[in-house]
Formats: C-alpha cells, structure tokens, sequence
C-alpha cells in the first residue's frame, strides 16, 4: 500500500499522466489525498466577496476542471462532464444566494469549496477509471475524519481519524480522497484549510502501519534555494524534521507544518518526490542522519512584507508591554512573521505581510490611543524575509557571522534581525530590492562554499 499526498499546487503535468505513472509504479492498492490549487479556491472566494462577477468566477472555474478531466477515456467522459455542469450550477446558485442574503457567509464560501474539492476528486478517480483500475473516491469525513477544533482565527485548526473503521473498509483498490472536505463534531460537512491533506495522509500511514508518504512536485525534492531565483539551487538528499519545519512555515509547500509535527510524533517519513518519477525519493524527511556536510542546509525568502516598529521611553521596564502589542495586532487576525526586540526595551519590531500590514497598523493605533507608553510607530513596506536553516547551525560557532559578511559583501542592508530559540534558522529583514542578492549570497558563499 503506498499513499500519497497530492497538492495540485505542485502538479506540473497533466493529471492523466500522473495518474498513469502512479499506476505504473504503485501496487494495486493506492490511497491518494488531492487537495485543489489555491488560484481556484481564490476564485470563489473572490466572487463570493464581489470582486468579480459570478459568469467571470463561472468561467475560470469551468477552465480549471475541463483542463484536469483532459484525457479521460471516452466511456467516463460523459460522467465527468456531467458531475462538472451540476457542481458548477450548484456553485452558481449558493453566488446567488449570498448575493440575496447581503455578502458572503462562511458557511456559504465552505459549501462552495466543499463542491468543488468533490468534484476535483471525483475526475482523479475517472483518470484512474480510464486505465481500467478499481477506484473510487470519498471524502476525508466519509474515511472517518472529523474536525475536532475550530476557532476563527484560527487558534487551532486540527482533524482527527474518529472512525478508522470507515478507512479500513474503503481499503480496496485505488482509493481517492478529498482532502479538504471533512465532517465537524456535530456530523455536517466541513472544510479544511490549505494543507491538511498532508496531515490526512500522515494519519492514514499511521493507521494502516505505512511508514512513509509521497509527495509528488513538478520540480522533484526540496532545494536548498528557489531555482527560479538560484540557477545553482541543488535538491537536498534529506531534511531533519526541524528543518523540513521551519522550511514549511517559511513556505516551501511540500507539506503543511501540521504533517511534519505530527509525522515526527508517529515516525512516518515524508519522501517529496519528482512528479515525472513519484515514488523515487528526491528529499527525505526523517530521523536519518543527513548525509551532506552543510550546517546551513537552504535559504528561504518571504517576499511582499513590511516592518511595524513600535517605539516609546515608557515600554522600558513596564510588565506586559509586549504581550499588549502582540495583542491588539491578532485582534485583527494578523498573523506576525518575525519579531525583534531592542535590549532596551524601548522597541519592538514586528513584520507583517503587506496586505496585513493596515490592519495591524489600525490595532495599534486604536489600542495605544489613550496611552502613553507607546509614542510613535514607524512602518517600513516593501521588504522580504530571508532565513538560513540548518540543524548543524545549532552551537557552531560563526554561523552569523558568515552569513551577514556575504550578505554585507552582496552590497546588502540589513534591516532587522531574528534567531529562532532552536538554533536552526537565522532569519533577517532586507528591501524587497535587494532580496534575490540576499538569498544568492546565502545560498553561494554559506551553503556552497564559494568564494
């Protein structure tokens, strides 16, 4: 049994051909968990909330799935077109509906998204229909999986296998999940956020005593930089968990960091393959020790942020200062990448995304109105985030060191400055102008050694 973690983010061939590799290489049983692009998802969001008409929405959406059933054989094809029209009928009528009822309502945006996952899912299994194998799809809450918490912001957002009795007894053949479509506490359907698939699928091999899951990517592995910004960028043979979890929150989508959590807590490896070869391990994730000599393994960049440094004399020795910060910017759901602060205490420094960053500025301003000890906040757009991870970071000495002398030599400024309390990632804060430079001369000088 192999089971594999599909986000089409990822895809770069057409589904029919992965779908006829999977086969190819795979055993006769096969459990797949597909989770949908997020320029798909975007676009009922995006006509759920008006920003473009519900026949633009229509449309783009009616692209995005006559594109994935290309290639369907002929004896399935009327089925799919079929699922297709009534999925994106139903979708036209909950627009309408919301439209009707003043905007959009969660439970209306999760309906939609519900319909289209199914329907994603629903073509995966013809793909394997056409080649003549048994398949069959359900969704994640049909294969036993609940939501289990839920809060807004979300505070937690995790699925539990309640029911590994509804697994075991779809177990024949080549079984497709939806991945984002799960059943709540109470039994109605719901849906997931973007990457719980992986956690799915984590939960699954440890269920059935599998001792690895696939993840397919158009460009095979995990690089110890973005080749689209690094020409030299080379796969790493294997990650740590720590690594391939810092890599995750830093959005290196191979998995969500939930999967890499919990695959560490239930010694599942994750294997992130080559989609044109999807069972032959491009980068390993597990306890193995890594056969390469690098202490920093990659180089990481977030770009589109901004700086919010808040200043005043008063923060100085005041009990809670921070925390109150902290506070009122998630007040406003505004999740903060990286934060710094002055030995002083006069300062802290957070970084925002760009579109977060007037929210989090109206937080703060409203919340410090009438106070005294906050007495200017300083923004600065435009800047990205770089990180260097690597376990062997941890009590080397001259690390630092080494990394801000090429990104100094790079002609580089750096802005702001943060060291995670595991030791195995240094991050900093450079202009968006000068980011490529950074990453280049990370990756160049520190990782490859290049003088």
């Amino acid at each position: 049994m192999k089971i594999v973690s599909l986000n089409l983010e990822n895809t770069g061939l057409e589904i029919k051909d992965l779908c006829k590799k999977l086969v190819e290489e795979a055993d006769e049983e096969l459990i797949l968990i597909v989770e949908p692009r997020e320029d798909a998802v975007k676009i009922l969001s995006d006509a759920a909330l008006s920003r473009i008409s519900e026949e633009e929405a229509i449309e783009k959406l009616a692209a995005e799935l006559n594109n994935l059933s290309r290639g369907i054989a002929e004896e399935n094809k009327r089925i799919v077109e079929a699922e297709i029209v009534e999925s994106l009928n139903k979708i036209s009528e909950y627009l309408r509906a919301e439209k009707k009822a003043g905007g959009a309502t969660p439970k209306g945006i999760s309906l939609m998204l519900n319909t289209l996952c199914n329907t994603i899912t629903i073509i995966v299994s013809n793909h394997f229909k056409s080649l003549g194998k048994d398949a069959k799809w359900l969704t994640a809450g049909q294969a036993g999986f609940t939501l289990i918490e839920d809060y807004e912001l979300p505070w937690s957002h995790y699925v539990s296998l309640s029911k590994p009795e509804e697994l075991r007894k779809a177990l024949t053949g080549i079984l497709v999940l939806s991945g984002r479509v799960c059943f709540d506490k109470q039994g109605n359907e719901t849906n997931l956020r973007k990457g719980m698939g992986s956690v799915i699928a984590i939960l699954v091999a440890n269920e059935i005593g599998v001792k690895e899951v696939y993840v397919p990517k158009a460009n095979g592995g995990v690089y110890t930089a973005d080749p689209n910004i690094v020409e030299n960028a080379r796969v790493i043979p294997s990650l740590s968990y720590a690594e391939a979890l810092e890599l995750s929150r830093l959005g290196e989508w191979f998995v969500s960091p939930q999967a890499v959590e919990l695959a560490e807590e239930l010694g599942v490896r994750i294997l992130v393959t080559n989609i044109k070869s999807p069972f032959k391990e491009s980068t390993i994730i597990g306890f193995e020790k890594a056969v390469e000599k690098q202490i920093v393994k990659a180089v990481a960049m977030i770009p589109d942020m901004s700086i919010l440094t808040v200043e005043g004399a008063a923060m100085a020795g005041t009990p809670g200062v921070a925390s109150a910060i902290l506070g009122e910017v998630a007040k406003r759901g505004v999740s903060i990448c990286m934060i710094s602060q002055d030995a002083s205490e006069v300062g802290i420094t957070l970084v925002v995304r760009d579109a977060d960053l007037e929210r989090a500025l109206k937080g703060l301003r409203e919340g410090f109105s009438r106070e005294r000890i906050v007495k200017r906040i300083r923004i600065q757009r435009n800047v990205a985030v770089i990180s260097a991870v690597g376990e062997g970071m941890r009590g080397t000495r001259g690390v630092a060191a080494r990394i801000f002398s090429a990104v100094a030599e790079a002609g580089v400024n750096v802005l702001a400055i943060a060291q995670g309390s595991s030791e195995t990632s240094i991050s900093f804060v450079v202009l968006m102008e000068d980011a490529k430079k950074a990453v280049k001369a990370v990756h160049d000088k520190v990782i490859l050694g290049i003088q």
